[in-house]
């Protein structure tokens, strides 16, 4: 596929990489671009000029090209090139929408985009704020993830001191019906639970499963019994487009919260929208949020545009005593490094736009239903062969990361035990690790029929 990509920062170049190995691939960006270095790196094609020029569009090639990409830090440049990108002849566009003012309810982004002859449009601020509601909305989850319309959940989750899991082997111990336990990760290590694991505080698990079973493990085996009902109340910094709608999601959830905004004007918009108090102060400013008894919420969220505040707003938190944090960081280096230095929750704007549109471009990546771990690990639906006969799941014996967390059967979900088979038809909602994609899918679709019990 030949994919134009127009723009000039983190989210270009990221675009950039992740599609290349696979597909041409031009950057269209200014003179004035910068990481220099990282695109001398590139093994991708860069036109020099504005990607809003008609002129530079087609010594790019547009007219050739299968999809066009508007994804530059400013909204009108990325509306204007999307339009003229699809009027020179670019298959697809796909227009990337920031601005507060510009974010409105995905039916009304849509008809925007159909009325300038726009395929898609993703807004990055609203993917973040989404997400980080959803993490919220579970009490000290890591990560939180829904499929198969809501009868599939994953939990990331921290494993309490005192907590049952910790008090002897897994085998004595046991997981609730309706769950798998697909990961756990201790320090840099990741290994799948086994009946010899002996789990210790800390430890941060992955699970997928139905809602019952879930809920299931959170109250009997992940939180201890000294787990305090918690407060209703948390603190966002930063008033931008993902701060207001992660406060207005938090009210409409019947949080009380707080917004604490640098600039006067943003505070007088958005103040009449709230019913929480809004302050116009610095999120970095430790005698206001001591004066504020920031330390006090039992939750804060520190979604500014800028990754180096949050991380400071975040461990000024923390060390006032905020129990739960949840930080925003944009450049692909800090997400790690945030988690790292102890902040609780690291989400990206542009890692889940980034995503998005890979899902957009690669076919084969629609089976592509999650990533976590910022990347490392992946929830795969695979569907198997209508003619696969029955395999008990205790013969798939491979050396791979491959965990199934789920069967869909004929509108039917089934969380597997051992005992469970795949058959025909069958839905494998699959969690793997990055790495080895190619090799689950491989051992899934191929390998599988050989595993089925010889007829005699």
């Amino acid at each position: 596929m030949r994919i134009l990509i127009g723009g000039d920062d983190e989210v270009a170049f990221r675009l950039v990489e992740a599609l290349m190995e696979d597909h041409e691939v031009i950057l269209v960006c200014p003179e004035s671009a910068k990481h220099e270095n990282r695109m001398a790196r590139m093994d991708a094609e860069r036109v020099i000029g504005s990607m809003t020029s008609p002129p530079i569009l087609r010594q790019a090639g547009v007219a050739d090209a299968d999809l066009f990409v508007g994804c530059s830090p400013v909204d009108e440049r990325n509306l204007v090139a999307c339009v003229s990108a699809k009027r020179l002849g670019a298959g697809r566009s796909v227009c990337f929408l920031s601005r507060p003012d510009l974010q409105m309810p995905g039916e009304d982004a849509a008809a925007l985009a159909q009325s300038l002859g726009i395929d898609d449009v993703v807004r990055p601020g609203k993917q973040l704020a989404t997400e980080i509601l959803r993490i919220i909305a579970v009490r000290g989850a890591l990560d939180v993830q829904v499929f198969a319309g809501g009868r599939v959940h994953l939990l990331r989750y921290a494993v309490e001191a005192g907590a049952a899991l910790v008090k002897g082997p897994l085998k004595d111990i046991g997981v609730p019906e309706g769950v798998v336990l697909v990961m756990a990760r201790r320090g840099d290590d990741v290994f799948v639970p086994n009946g010899e694991t002996c789990f210790e505080p800390g430890d941060k698990v992955t699970a997928m499963g139905s809602l019952a079973g879930i809920n299931r493990l959170l109250a009997g085996y992940l939180r201890s019994g000294a787990s305090r009902r918690r407060r209703m109340e948390a603190t966002v910094v930063g008033g931008g487009s993902v701060g207001l709608a992660v406060a207005t999601g938090l009210e409409d959830g019947g949080w009380n919260v707080k917004v604490i905004e640098t600039d006067r004007k943003r505070c007088e918009e958005i103040a009449p929208v709230l019913d929480g108090l809004v302050l116009h102060g610095d999120g970095t400013d430790l005698d206001l949020l001591q004066s504020e008894r920031i330390g006090e919420s039992p939750m804060l969220v520190a979604v500014t545009s800028n990754d180096e505040k949050n991380l400071l707003v975040s461990l000024l938190a923390k060390s006032l005593g905020v129990s739960r944090i949840v930080t925003r960081a944009d450049h692909l280096s800090n997400e790690r490094l945030f988690e790292q230095v102890g902040i609780d929750v690291v989400r990206s704007a542009r890692g889940a736009a980034v995503r998005s549109v890979l899902r957009m471009v690669d076919v084969a990546r629609a089976e592509l239903l999650a990533e976590l771990e910022h990347g490392d690990a992946e929830v795969l639906e695979l569907v198997m062969p209508d003619d696969l006969p029955e395999i008990p799941i205790m013969n798939m014996r491979a050396s791979l990361f491959g965990i199934i967390g789920a069967i869909l059967r004929r509108g039917r979900v089934i969380i597997p035990r051992g005992t469970d088979h795949v058959e025909g038809g069958d839905h494998l909602l699959v969690f793997c690790m990055s790495d080895q994609e190619d090799a689950v899918r491989q051992f899934f679709l191929h390998r599988l029929p050989n595993l089925a019990p010889t007829e005699k």
